[in-house]
Order: structure tokens, then C-alpha cells, then sequence
């Protein structure tokens, strides 16, 4: 029974405790992610328009598939400055378009403490672009941002979501 628990022991560990290394860890995705710093529009709380900007991204030379990034968010007319990280994960190509990817990862970004209205993002980002990382007609790409926004105190969690372009239906996007 010892050999057989240590035997699962070995294989989760292998099995669990190799993550997928990112196959476009040496592509640099800065300049599109900034998306020539318009602002990504979308909403929080499924009623309260939300907007947010990426000023400076920065490639984690430790971690080649990390950016550290940094920005504005506003929501009604309220700013707050934030830091993060994005964490690129998956590619996948994009059937029937041999010339398109799509790239999947994580976000965290944390707002500076001002008031009740500052708090963390979480969650999960999605880029559609072209393999070849040139720009899709005037835009680079579409950047869909989807989590959670959490206050400090703990007392407010909404869902939120932004993106670079209008999507028709948020629930149909696929995050992985």
C-alpha cells in the first residue's frame, strides 16, 4: 500500500506540477496590449460604464511570458492609478484563419488605495491576433479582459469586464 501511495505521489507530482511553458514566451506582446493607449471600454457590475488604460508594460526579463503593467481605471468619473501583472498561458490557432491565433493568460491588477472605491482585479484575458503579430486592419487585435473587482475593506465584489472593441454578447466569449 506504501509503494502504491508513493507511486500516486510521483505521478501527480509530474502530471500536476509541470505547467504548460508558453510557446510564445520569446514574442514581445507590449505594443498590443497597449493598444496605442486608447482606453478598453466595458462595464462592472453589469450597470456602470467602465474604462481602462495601459501606460507602460514591461516584459519580466525572469519570466519571459509576465508583464508588468501599469495604467488608469475610471469608473463614473472616479480615477484610480493601478499595477499589475499579465501572465500569457495558451495559443491556439483560430480554425478556418491559418493566419490568426488566439492567446489566453491571467491578469491581476491592483488599484492605489483611495476610499471605498479602490480595490483588485482578477481574472482572465483573451487576444485575437495575427500570427505574425501585425496589426488586423487599423487594430492590432481584440483584447477581451473578464474577473472580478474586490474592494479593500471587502465589502464590494463585482464582476467586471473591458475590452478593445464592442463585443455583441460578453457571456458567448470563451476564456480558458
Amino acid at each position: 500500500m506504501k509503494k502504491y501511495l508513493l507511486f500516486l505521489l510521483f505521478a501527480s507530482t509530474i502530471i500536476f506540477g509541470q505547467a504548460k511553458e508558453f510557446p510564445l514566451k520569446n514574442e514581445d506582446f507590449s505594443q498590443i496590449v497597449l493598444n496605442k493607449q486608447i482606453y478598453f471600454e466595458g462595464e462592472i457590475s453589469k450597470e456602470s460604464p467602465f474604462k481602462l488604460k495601459f501606460e507602460n508594460i514591461v516584459k519580466n526579463p525572469d519570466k519571459p511570458n509576465m508583464y508588468f503593467v501599469s495604467g488608469l481605471t475610471e469608473v463614473e468619473g472616479n480615477q484610480a492609478k493601478f499595477l499589475g501583472e499579465m501572465i500569457f498561458t495558451e495559443k491556439y490557432d483560430v480554425r478556418d484563419s491559418p493566419d490568426k491565433m488566439l492567446v489566453f493568460g491571467d491578469f491581476n491588477l491592483i488599484e492605489n488605495k483611495s476610499g471605498e472605491h479602490s480595490g483588485i482585479f482578477k481574472g482572465k484575458f483573451r487576444m485575437q491576433i495575427n500570427k505574425d503579430l501585425k496589426p488586423l486592419n487599423e487594430n492590432f487585435s481584440t483584447i477581451t479582459f473578464k474577473g472580478k473587482w474586490k474592494n479593500y475593506t471587502g465589502n464590494l465584489d463585482f464582476d467586471v469586464w473591458w475590452a478593445n472593441y464592442t463585443p455583441t454578447n460578453i457571456s458567448k466569449i470563451i476564456f480558458k
